[in-house]
């Protein structure tokens, strides 16, 4: 993942804290509850992991580099 990728990831994410804490926070906030504003963020967690997941195994395959399974320390 490059540094564009990554900024772009962290500005998807900050957003989804953002709303989060906002729902959270603020009392007079009464648009969404924060449990579902909660789900919203892991799911964003979630997707943002799995794009890293699949960018980081294309650039492995392209660069000819060995792919490993997970967590394997061999």
């Amino acid at each position: 993942m490059n540094e564009t990728d990554l900024a772009a990831s962290l500005e998807r994410l900050m957003a989804r804290v953002d709303y989060y804490l906002h729902c959270e926070l603020d009392e007079e906030y009464d648009h969404d509850r924060p449990d579902t504003a909660r789900r919203q963020l892991e799911a964003a967690l979630r997707q943002e992991l799995l794009r890293a997941s699949a960018v980081g195994l294309v650039s492995a395959i392209a660069g000819g580099q060995p792919v490993t399974g997970g967590n394997d320390p061999d």
